[in-house]
């Protein structure tokens, strides 16, 4: 199953039980604004951590009665990440939201040595575009936790992301390594990487997937610049998941997205035992009940082993 656009995915979201959801740093506008949009659509159960008397003052002016859900008061980063991933190590939530806290802390809560959220595999994130015009969503990984990965790293990567394209509902998912150039060059390192990086990842998967590399973006998502350039893909311009060299190019590829093609950026964290919700804090409500659709959808499906 291949998504449209974010209002398929909630759809999907709402066919399923509500699953019970964490907040860290939970007093804040826009992230109570989307608490209560996925309130409102019975998507998710709230489990509010943060400042008690900014929570309720906001879901007054919001008209959201946050009196029904448990709130657990924490007034620093580290307190409120701490709270809200122990919530989930207990197995009192299925998934994890970062509200008003920046991503180092609340990463640290989540990985904190005390709890049960560990799995031994690389956290990275994924970015998922709905994007003005495009026939679908597509993904990109990783913009926002690895700085420079390593070959191993990004191995991971791209494992964490086609298995999380998986437990959405995808059943063969087409990955795309990018480069600045479709030739494999040892004057540019990161076509040879990803060409090696295609041949292991398709080698050791164990579920059906299509991965190619290294592609330029064009080629990766356009099937006129294929034919126009006369080259053949076996992913057909059609890639669902895009993988960046670096965090600098996820991060340029991504905020151009937002900015110059208006597209709605959902945010998750991978690689824990639970789906981690992660918007930047400017982001849009709608940004961030998007992500919580993505991750609902996610959490109540099974794991699939990739």
């Amino acid at each position: 199953m291949r998504y449209r656009n974010f209002k398929e995915v909630i759809a999907v979201a709402r066919t399923r039980p509500p699953v019970k959801m964490s907040v860290a740093a939970a007093h804040d506008r826009d992230v109570l604004q989307a608490v209560k949009a996925a309130v409102k659509l019975g998507i998710i159960e709230p489990h509010l951590v943060g400042d008690p008397q900014k929570i309720f003052e906001l879901a007054r002016e919001l008209d959201f009665s946050v009196e029904d859900y448990p709130v657990y008061p924490a007034y620093t980063e580290n307190e409120n990440a701490f709270i809200a991933a122990k919530l989930a190590s207990e197995g009192h939530v299925q998934v994890i939201m970062k509200g008003f806290v920046n991503s180092t802390p609340f990463l640290k809560g989540v990985l904190n040595k005390e709890l049960n959220l560990k799995t031994g595999q690389v956290i990275s994130h994924i970015s998922v575009f709905d994007i003005p015009g495009a026939e679908k969503l597509i993904s990109m990984s990783d913009g926002g936790i690895n700085i420079a990965p390593d070959f191993e790293q990004k191995k991971q990567i791209i494992l964490n992301g086609a298995e999380f394209l998986m437990q959405i509902g995808m059943d063969l998912p087409r990955v795309a390594i990018l480069a600045a150039n479709e030739r494999v060059s040892e004057k540019m390192p990161v076509t040879v990487e990803a060409d090696h990086l295609a041949m292991v990842v398709q080698k050791e998967t164990s579920h059906p997937l299509m991965i190619e590399g290294p592609l330029p973006l064009d080629l990766a998502i356009s099937r006129e610049s294929l034919l126009h350039k006369g080259l053949q893909s076996e992913l057909e311009g059609a890639a669902d998941l895009l993988i960046v060299p670096t965090i600098e190019a996820g991060n340029f590829l991504g905020k151009a997205i937002t900015y110059f093609a208006k597209g709605t950026m959902a945010g998750i964290v991978l690689g824990a035992k639970v789906p981690l919700v992660l918007n930047s804090r400017s982001d849009t409500p709608e940004a961030k009940l998007a992500s919580i659709a993505l991750a609902v959808v996610a959490a109540s499906n099974t794991k699939v082993s990739v």
